[in-house]
């Protein structure tokens, strides 16, 4: 009974957190991957257009959008850990890092995929169009694809969850 309790506050809590401006906007960034595969924002398209060439586009948003979502429990899981930090100044400068490094994480999977388009196999190792070894070109862009959207995501979660502490120093 006690456990239920437990379960049933934790999940007031994280219904309490989940109100605020800054995680709102964090609920809406594991979207964005669902939404860039309808409007193509960030180019995610295969072959003739695109570096991808063995991921479909279907894949990659499924898996950076379940990392976002982990990204948010995450944060959730670990509030207690930033609410004993001495300076709000520090969860902020996490949050500016980790928007910085998404936004340098989006530049590196632009880089990559217009290389890949333009034939870069080709011209620097001579591999053909169905090369195995040019799995690694999709893991590139998988990663760094991925670490833009939950960079951003925890950058937005960081910010919602120095609200929320503001609002519920008992309930944290």
């Amino acid at each position: 009974m006690n456990e239920e309790f437990s379960n049933l506050e934790e999940l007031r809590n994280f219904l309490k957190f989940y109100k605020n401006l800054w995680t709102i906007l964090a609920g809406v960034s594991v979207f964005f991957p669902l939404s860039n595969l309808l409007m193509e924002v960030i180019p995610l398209s295969r072959w003739d257009s695109g570096g991808w060439i063995y991921l479909p586009a279907r894949l990659v948003t499924v898996i950076v959008t379940v990392a976002c979502l982990f990204a948010i429990l995450l944060t959730f899981v670990q509030r207690k850990q930033y609410a004993a930090q001495k300076s709000r100044r520090l969860v902020q400068k996490w949050a500016i890092l980790s928007f910085g490094s998404g936004v340098i994480a989006l530049c590196i999977y632009i880089a990559v995929y217009y290389a890949v388009s333009e034939g870069f196999y080709w011209n620097v190792f001579e591999w053909g169009s169905d090369d195995p070894k040019r799995i690694i070109g999709d893991i590139m862009l998988l990663l760094t694809y991925s670490a833009f959207f939950v960079l951003v995501t925890r950058a937005f979660m960081l910010l919602g969850l120095l609200e929320y502490q503001g609002k519920h120093r008992k309930t944290v």
